[in-house]
């Protein structure tokens, strides 16, 4: 934790969740993480690909969404953010209760960097946050250097 301190590396993040139980824990965990971090929060997919194509939203350097999420699906926005060369370095991660491996594959193959699965518990939610933020796909994107 205190190694990615050091890089300097300022975590923008937009995550596009409906449930609010999944919301407060996410910025729990990220509080608890002390990591340098901005998070926007969306409930939708619309609202989702509404931010990413607002002036400010190339900022964004980490997508966080669930495959589930209303109005417009998490495959259709990473399809969406994938045709955009605009987002051609965000990290996208799929954080989804839907343990269907065909959502894995339609996932990848829509353009996710990361697929997980929500975990049960508030420590194992914690892990799977810090596994976002240190996983070695995202260092490796030029948006990070």
């Amino acid at each position: 934790m205190s190694e990615l301190n050091t890089l300097g590396i300022m975590y923008n993040i937009v995550l596009a969740e409906k449930d609010a139980e999944y919301q407060e824990i996410f910025q729990e965990a990220l509080e608890e993480m002390s990591l340098p971090t901005t998070l926007t929060i969306v409930n939708d997919g619309k609202e989702l690909m509404d931010k990413l194509k607002a002036a400010q939203s190339s900022t964004y350097n980490v997508v966080v969404l669930d495959v589930n999420i209303p109005k417009k699906s998490g495959i259709q926005c990473l399809k969406e953010i994938r045709k955009n060369n605009r987002w051609n370095n965000t990290f996208s991660v799929v954080l989804t209760s839907d343990k269907n491996r065909n959502q894995v594959e339609k996932a990848y193959g829509a353009g996710a960097n990361l697929f997980l699965t929500k975990p049960d518990s508030y420590n194992a939610y914690l892990e799977t946050i810090r596994r976002i933020l240190t996983s070695e796909w995202e260092m490796s994107l030029p948006i990070f250097r």
